[in-house]
């Protein structure tokens, strides 16, 4: 008799289980509703879309950590719109945000939010309803906010930009029609005035119902980036979506976890743009995997093959020798020459003036011996480095770095005013003697603000920037560059562990 009843409770327990549709318990349905899994470039929460109908107005979106906003963890959503900069501006300008999400046809929802409006002080419009957050629900999961009917939050108060406020709550309820539905959230300006702003934070947004029956699993896709190589970050994008939620979204480099998303519910699509560094050369297996939140998985996997790095720049740290002229070996130089001007190259072992090692590229560009109004001086004064680089691989990154060390005459005023500045740039194409650097139309300024006197230089700055090779051969140029035609002037610029690093070919 025992065993009979056993097998009777195994057998409803088959029939329970048994069908492929499986439901999932109720709960919010928005995702990131309390704004704490991340922000986009753009200043919108991950999982919404932004919107606004533009005119003569501005529209800001961000993540404020103020705490005075933050209902439900330390993030809400900030919305902006100012016609501050227009004299004539339109009326009805609005910003918001949205979101679609899977429900249950003909099932109520419980729709909530929290919020707080406020505006400049001197705004004579504060408290006549001239600014309202309103909300909107298609029923049928439709993103036309156009098309909706919107229908005022009824928040009555609004706040001085500055004042502590209080975050007002909101609660309705909405029935589905179809099995998905969108939730849109607006500030609105009603009036066509102008020299306003209108500042709104949003926080712990919900749709609270049933979830609905799933039945398949989530689609993934994984695209890594073309010439991988060891050492570095490189963006791993994955995309998946499901008919529910994708609640979780994960990375592996073989089996060692890259990265992970991870949504309390899911959005029905989610694009993550992971960064994968690896360490070793070889084949690896890149798998991605996408759980909806009825837990059912999809894996998608991948073959990459990652190169070693190698370095490009032959004497970068200029310890391997110097010219009788004062040019390190392995590069060249050039100037522009013109009128009362010295130009110079030196070999620089003056410890405070060297970034490592105990030598670096001194670039001279010398004035000193004119008046300072002398009319025959010249601006934009050149003088600099270049080398011959082979063996890239077109389309491949690679990350160039530098220090240097700007300096100029004692007493000199001219030491905040980019007056002085060292520069890079590129060519395509082998130039040995230098002179198709008046051919470089991608010059970049070195960003080092720091200026030092000549005898008492203090640390050296450094850069590093990301470029791709357009081919496989290119000489790079590094530039001193004295902007004025000034006279009395010693400009110097000291290059050190100049690096070309990235891609190599088997």
């Amino acid at each position: 008799m025992r065993r009979l009843i056993l097998l009777a409770i195994a057998v409803v327990l088959i029939v329970v289980l048994g069908p492929t549709a499986i439901y999932a318990a109720e709960g919010n349905r928005l995702s990131n509703g309390s704004f704490e899994e991340g922000f986009g470039e753009n200043g919108v929460a991950l999982g919404w879309i932004g919107f606004n109908n533009g005119g003569s107005a501005d529209y800001i979106y961000r993540d404020d950590m103020g705490p005075r906003f933050a209902v439900d963890g330390k993030h809400s959503q900030f919305l902006r719109i100012s016609t501050m900069p227009y004299f004539v501006t339109e009326a009805t300008r609005y910003s918001g945000i949205y979101q679609t999400v899977a429900v249950t046809p003909g099932a109520s929802y419980t729709l909530a939010m929290s919020g707080m409006l406020r505006v400049l002080p001197d705004d004579l419009d504060k408290n006549n309803y001239s600014y309202v957050v309103q909300w909107a629900a298609d029923p049928n999961g439709g993103t036309d906010w156009g098309a909706v009917t919107w229908r005022d939050v009824p928040w009555g108060t609004t706040y001085n930009e500055d004042d502590a406020g209080v975050m007002s709550k909101f609660t309705t309820t909405v029935v589905a029609s179809s099995d998905k539905l969108t939730v849109f959230i607006r500030a609105l300006k009603k009036w066509p005035t102008r020299y306003r702003t209108l500042f709104v934070n949003l926080d712990a947004v919900s749709l609270v119902g049933s979830a609905p029956a799933s039945s398949n699993p989530p689609r993934v896709f994984a695209s890594p980036p073309p010439f991988v190589y060891v050492a570095k970050p490189f963006r791993v994008r994955v995309l998946a979506s499901d008919d529910v939620g994708v609640s979780s979204l994960q990375l592996f480099d073989d089996d060692k976890l890259v990265g992970s998303a991870i949504h309390t519910a899911g959005p029905l699509i989610e694009q993550v743009d992971f960064t994968w560094t690896p360490t070793v050369t070889g084949t690896h297996t890149l798998r991605a995997e996408a759980k909806n939140d009825a837990g059912k998985v999809s894996v998608y996997t991948t073959n990459v093959s990652v190169a070693p790095i190698a370095e490009y720049l032959k004497n970068g740290d200029f310890e391997g020798g110097f010219t009788p002229l004062g040019v390190a070996l392995q590069w060249g130089s050039f100037d522009n020459g013109g009128r009362n001007v010295i130009h110079q190259l030196y070999d620089d072992t003056w410890k405070p003036a060297v970034g490592g090692g105990t030598h670096s590229q001194l670039i001279e560009i010398n004035s000193l011996a004119y008046a300072e109004t002398d009319p025959n001086q010249e601006s934009d004064r050149y003088a600099g480095i270049c080398q011959v680089v082979s063996g890239l691989t077109p389309g491949a990154t690679y990350y160039l770095t530098a220090n240097g060390l700007i300096r100029i005459t004692e007493g000199d005023k001219h030491t905040g005013d980019w007056s002085w500045a060292a520069q890079w740039g590129y060519v395509p194409g082998a130039s040995v003697d230098c002179r198709a650097w008046q051919s470089v139309t991608n010059w970049q300024v070195f960003p080092w603000s720091q200026v030092d006197y000549r005898e008492s230089p203090t640390k050296f700055n450094t850069a590093e920037y990301i470029f791709t090779a357009p081919t496989d051969t290119l000489t790079l140029f590094f530039s001193a560059w004295k902007k004025w035609a000034i006279g009395r002037r010693e400009f110097l610029v000291n290059f050190d562990n100049l690096s070309l690093v990235g891609h190599k070919a088997p």
